[in-house]
């Protein structure tokens, strides 16, 4: 039975609603190896450009003009892949299941820390719909799902933006940033 393995270009409206009933928002855009996510929490939108073939995450300031460059420690960047692709996670297909009237097939995630992840994919267009944690910390929603080449312009850091470089290794954000 064949595992699902997320697209490598990719752009998607995500939910995250975490059980204490927050909701953050994104907008995702992957486009091998190169993540971009808009956030919206609390009014505020905060961008971030993960690149791991520079092994460095940009945190785009737009309110300071300004971009915070942190290394990337190596060891975080599978925590930035969606789940299943960073290669050490087993992901097993678990049946079948709808969601929203849309019929998917559920797969069984567990991390090399053991934890573990549902998630439901599109049979017919076989993309991303749901995926919430075992424990219920939080559930993800799939909206506008998009596989294809992205903007190469999405992954740079504003030019006329003033560069801050931190020392210290960027914290990997929850999966799914995702994504």
């Amino acid at each position: 039975m064949q595992a699902y393995v997320f697209p490598k270009q990719f752009s998607s409206d995500e939910v995250v609603t975490t059980k204490e009933g927050r909701t953050v928002t994104m907008k995702t855009y992957v486009d091998n190896g190169k993540i971009r996510t808009e956030t919206s929490m609390n009014g505020m939108v905060m961008t971030s450009i993960v690149r791991t073939d520079q092994q460095k995450m940009y945190s785009v300031l737009a309110s300071q003009k300004m971009v915070m460059v942190l290394p990337l420690d190596p060891e975080k960047i599978k925590q930035m892949l969606p789940p299943g692709s960073g290669g050490d996670a087993q992901v097993e297909k678990v049946g079948s299941e709808p969601v929203d009237s849309i019929a998917t097939d559920k797969y069984k995630i567990t991390n090399s820390d053991g934890k573990v992840l549902f998630l439901w994919v599109d049979a017919a267009r076989q993309c991303p719909v749901k995926m919430a944690s075992q424990d219920g910390a939080f559930t993800m929603t799939w909206k506008n799902f998009q596989t294809g080449p992205q903007d190469a312009a999405l992954f740079e850091p504003p030019a006329d933006y003033r560069m801050i470089n931190m020392p210290q290794p960027a914290v990997a954000p929850p999966p799914g940033g995702g994504g």
